[in-house]
């Protein structure tokens, strides 16, 4: 696993509509792969693999944005009121360390705290170390700043573990680009897309703005996902650390497709890498918009399992990873035009 590439992109800070830092951090990455760049409308970047003759389209997708605050109101004393942006756990809004991301990039250190004596609207607050709104001012805060858990990424002693914060879903947007690079020399018999969407978090709205742009023929969505109770280790969890790729079979917004669910399970099998099988009765990730756009896309869903999610820290093993960019290389490798039309036909 290319440790500084996930540390890089754990560590960079990106609510919804502020992703910059990954999108530059992805750019820069893959500049020596010869790909076709482009954005939509909403900062959503998508790469695309030249294909001399392509018979079909592909895109898979990672969300950049993380969970995290905005700097919503300052109060005279020096503190900063703030609103949510995604679905930040109650539990995690206490006496975490944060960062706070000025327009004109500075980057401050703060906590942020949660008073339950107040209205359930302003509980959140966050602490610079002001004493008052003109020390505020004068950091260069102003309303609207993102704030984002400042959690540096880390080696864990535990073989292949680490942790970092925004492995949701950074570890997505990982797995696309190393594919992207694994793929670089293959001739494919369709055209392959990687979108690194924004503003999963609030409303999966990067990959329906994405995939109305590209239209592609078949969808194929990476994200994370974590286990209510990280103690459990029986066959109940299906989304064990270390046990490999997750494929689902539902959740709140999509029932993915029959064929390309058998086509994964497949993939896995003839390459022997390990496959968890899980469904969620809630949740969903960008295949809730990108498998309704046009007439409807053929979409599965895929998952990287993680311990703890939408706080300052998730854990997650290299193992796991390595393996989704290897599921990943074998399905583009035996991928055909067969397949894409039975997808399609009902």
């Amino acid at each position: 696993m290319d440790l500084q590439l996930m540390a890089a992109l754990s560590n960079a800070d990106a609510i919804a509509s502020n992703e910059g830092e990954v999108r530059t951090i992805l750019r820069d990455y893959l500049k020596p792969v010869d790909l076709k760049v482009q954005t939509d409308g909403l900062g959503s970047l998508i790469f695309t693999k030249r294909t001399v003759k392509p018979a079909f389209s592909v895109m898979i997708y990672g969300h950049m944005d993380e969970v995290g605050y905005m700097v919503r109101t300052i109060t005279p004393e020096g503190l900063l009121r703030l609103m949510v942006v995604g679905g930040v756990k109650p539990l995690a809004s206490h006496w975490q360390s944060v960062r706070v991301t000025t327009v004109s990039g500075k980057k401050l250190p703060g906590m942020v705290i949660r008073d339950e004596s107040l209205a359930a609207f302003d509980q959140i607050l966050c602490d610079v170390g002001a004493n008052s709104a003109a020390e505020v001012a004068a950091l260069g805060i102003t309303i609207g700043d993102m704030v984002t858990f400042s959690t540096d990424f880390t080696e864990y002693a535990a073989d292949g573990v680490f942790g970092g914060k925004a492995l949701d879903d950074r570890l997505g947007c990982y797995v696309g680009a190393r594919l992207l690079q694994e793929l670089a020399k293959d001739e494919l018999p369709f055209t392959l897309r990687f979108a690194a969407t924004s503003s999963e978090e609030v409303g999966i709205r990067g990959a329906k703005t994405a995939t109305q742009l590209i239209q592609p023929d078949l969808a194929f969505i990476v994200d994370v996902a974590t286990f209510q109770n990280p103690r459990e280790r029986s066959e109940v969890n299906q989304r064990q650390v270390g046990s490999g790729p997750i494929l689902t079979h539902f959740d709140r917004t999509l029932a993915p497709n029959r064929t390309l669910q058998q086509f994964v399970k497949e993939t896995a099998a003839t390459a022997s890498l390990p496959l968890q099988l899980d469904m969620f009765n809630g949740g969903g990730t960008d295949g809730g918009e990108a498998h309704k756009v046009g007439v409807g896309i053929p979409t599965v869903v895929t998952i990287l399992p993680c311990r703890y999610g939408h706080c300052a820290q998730s854990l997650a093993q290299a193992q796991d990873v390595d393996q989704m960019v290897a599921l990943y290389a074998a399905m583009c490798r035996r991928l055909t035009v067969a397949t894409a039309e039975k997808a399609r036909s009902f």
